[in-house]
């Protein structure tokens, strides 16, 4: 976060399962709008790029 290129970024978006004790003190918090977010989650992603890869 403290790249100089990095400096200008209005909005920065951290997911994580456990660690949000961890990421509070560096700013983090939960959304302030959470009904404005969507998401596209593909769990295969990973599996197929692991099998084309064969």
């Amino acid at each position: 976060m403290a790249h100089p290129e990095l400096q200008n970024l209005r909005r920065w978006s951290l997911v994580t399962r456990d660690a949000h004790a961890l990421c509070r003190p560096h700013g983090f918090a939960a959304l302030a709008n959470p009904e404005r977010h969507m998401e596209i989650s593909d769990l295969g992603i990973y599996l197929r790029a692991e099998a084309t890869a064969v």
